[in-house]
């Protein structure tokens, strides 16, 4: 195609004024190519292409020129691509773990028979029988055993006050409901509670996983202990307490209800209770328990019952080991003074608390059975290692 002829005066240009790096104006052409010396422009040349440029400016010799260079868009689509990549990856991740977890349902039967203790922090001499029926050691508990007016309910509060603790009052002695009910089965040979094999006729049953019934029992506990509806409102899924301590008091374990021996009654602790913790509670100074005892229920009691009581449960915290079970004197940490606190302290720090501190005593029962209204605190920083 030929060339038309135009006059320079008749080309119209698109000037971009600019200032360079020492401060002269630069005037240059910015829509389309033009041959001025010839005096002419080709048609190719008229074709406008719309991209984006940038300025670029080299200094030779002291002399500044400055050119032109078309702006890429590959740093830009790299990033879109880049972004999209991770995206693709995401999205594959969570398919493949709910893949994982669909598979994984083909091997629970498989998988929950085992022995893994999942509180070896807060109950490492557990023994865990797991099975798809019951995992006994995924709930942690800390049970008071004390005897009556021994100061049981102001420990049972002062332990309250502890973070991600939860501690309930009597219940009537309902723990003796657990033991018998193991009991009858345990002791009915026709059931077979321990046969590994399948049984026939009028007692037929598969076998029962070891130390399945636990979870019943326990579960009869977590219910009389719930938290507040407020705090279970504030889950907005399912609701999940699992990392609390589950805490409650018995003032009846000392009896004859639990078994004529204390040998017993502990083996039915460490098999229903596996992950918890045993605060044994006495009352050395027996005269005031006596007396406290007839002004609170206006009975008199024998002190030497109560020695027996005390002979007991020391008996039952020397069979559940150090690891399990402290065992302390409520003539000891009750004093007035209150120097007794460092049993209580110390008690805390037992229990795998740090920077948890009582200043005072609570005095529940208060005049027979009346309520401290006022607040206590176990200091701002007090936590549960590993929490």
């Amino acid at each position: 195609m030929t060339p038309e002829k135009i006059s320079p005066r008749s080309t119209n240009f698109k000037k971009l004024d600019y200032y360079d790096s020492f401060g002269r104006t630069v005037t240059t052409a910015s829509e389309s190519s033009v041959s001025l010396s010839s005096g002419c422009i080709s048609p190719d040349y008229s074709i406008t292409r719309r991209k984006k440029k940038r300025w670029y400016s080299a200094y030779n010799n002291g002399s500044g020129s400055v050119y032109w260079e078309e702006q890429s868009d590959r740093t830009i689509r790299n990033i879109f691509f880049l972004f999209s990549a991770l995206v693709v990856l995401f999205l594959m991740q969570v398919w493949g773990l709910r893949m994982i977890a669909k598979l994984q349902q083909h091997f629970i039967p498989l998988s929950q028979f085992n022995t893994i203790n999942p509180n070896i922090d807060w109950c490492p001499q557990a023994a865990c029988h797991n099975s798809p029926v019951c995992y006994p050691c995924d709930r942690k508990f800390l049970i008071v055993i004390a005897t009556g007016r021994s100061g049981s309910t102001t420990l049972t509060d002062m332990l309250d006050l502890l973070p991600g603790v939860r501690m309930a009052g009597e219940n009537n002695g309902h723990l003796t409901y657990g033991f018998h009910a193991m009991n009858n089965l345990e002791e009915t040979e026709a059931f077979h509670l321990d046969s590994r094999k399948k049984i026939e006729g009028a007692w037929r049953h598969y076998p029962i996983p070891e130390q399945s019934t636990a979870c019943p029992i326990q579960k009869m506990f977590e219910s009389l202990n719930p938290p507040s509806e407020q705090a279970m409102r504030r889950f907005h899924a399912r609701f999940d307490d699992s990392d609390d301590i589950i805490g409650f008091k018995t003032v009846r374990f000392h009896s004859e209800e639990f078994g004529r021996s204390h040998e017993r009654s502990v083996d039915f602790l460490m098999k229903t209770f596996p992950c918890a913790r045993f605060i044994i509670n006495i009352r050395g100074d027996v005269k005031a328990q006596v007396s406290s005892w007839s002004k609170a229920f206006g009975v008199g009691m024998d002190g030497d019952s109560i020695r027996g009581y005390n002979l007991r449960l020391e008996k039952v915290a020397a069979q559940l080991g150090k690891d399990r079970a402290r065992l302390i004197d409520m003539s000891e940490w009750s004093q007035k003074d209150g120097s007794g606190l460092r049993v209580l302290n110390e008690m805390v720090e037992w229990l795998g608390f740090k920077d948890c501190q009582f200043s005072s005593l609570i005095h529940s029962n208060k005049d027979g059975y009346g309520h401290d209204t006022q607040k206590y605190s176990v200091g701002d920083y007090c936590r549960r290692i590993g929490q």
